[in-house]
């Protein structure tokens, strides 16, 4: 039998935790399996929309504000659980060999990197949190009045949340690599990666 932990990252031979229920990561996990659902919510109407149009020459209404909604909802509800699985587009090829020839520099600049990304989210949630305030108290509206509207606050919230969720994200990786910085040695495969194959220290 496999020593590898489970798929969903809980420790090994444990059926149930609540330390793992109340993680960083299930929350991400939670986050990216709604982004999966909404994703087939949003397959779906956009299948009954193009048959409507197509079959009984009556579309679906307000489906295009919908999806203009959704493509920016989807992206920030998947976008800490994205970046943690290591699935964000980066060449790396350079800070690979660093790390394999000189660890401490080269884990030192990735480090670096991780927390000029917490900076960019920490800007991207401070200016997206009066947008935020703003479509909360006027009711701010997607749509057509009278015919169909999609309020816009809920989307600003999940930018909210997403950017919260990706910043603390790289600060984790920060705190991870300043660790390997101290230590002159690759971050122990615990804290690199999870069942998923997770996060930037997964050598080639």
């Amino acid at each position: 039998m496999s020593d590898q932990p489970p798929s969903d990252g809980r420790p090994a031979g444990h059926k149930f935790s609540w330390q793992y229920v109340l993680s960083f990561d299930s929350l991400l996990s939670l986050l990216n399996s709604i982004g999966t659902l909404w994703i087939f919510a949003l397959m779906v109407v956009i299948c009954l929309d193009v048959i409507g149009r197509t079959a009984f020459n009556s579309p679906l209404p307000g489906v295009l504000e919908l999806v203009r909604l959704s493509i920016v909802g989807i992206v920030f509800i998947q976008l800490g659980h994205t970046l943690r699985a290591g699935r964000i587009t980066r060449a790396d090829n350079l800070i690979h060999i660093l790390q394999r020839r000189l660890p401490r520099f080269g884990y030192g600049m990735q480090a670096l990197f991780e927390l000029a990304g917490t900076g960019v989210f920490i800007v991207l949630f401070q200016a997206s949190l009066p947008l935020f305030l703003r479509s909360w108290t006027t009711g701010e509206y997607a749509g057509i009045e009278g015919y169909i509207t999609y309020p816009i606050w809920p989307v600003r919230l999940i930018i909210l949340i997403g950017s919260a969720c990706a910043g603390f994200q790289f600060l984790l990786f920060a705190w991870r690599d300043l660790g390997a910085v101290w230590s002159g040695l690759a971050p122990a495969a615990e804290q690199t990666e999870s069942s998923e194959g997770l996060a930037y220290g997964a050598e080639d």
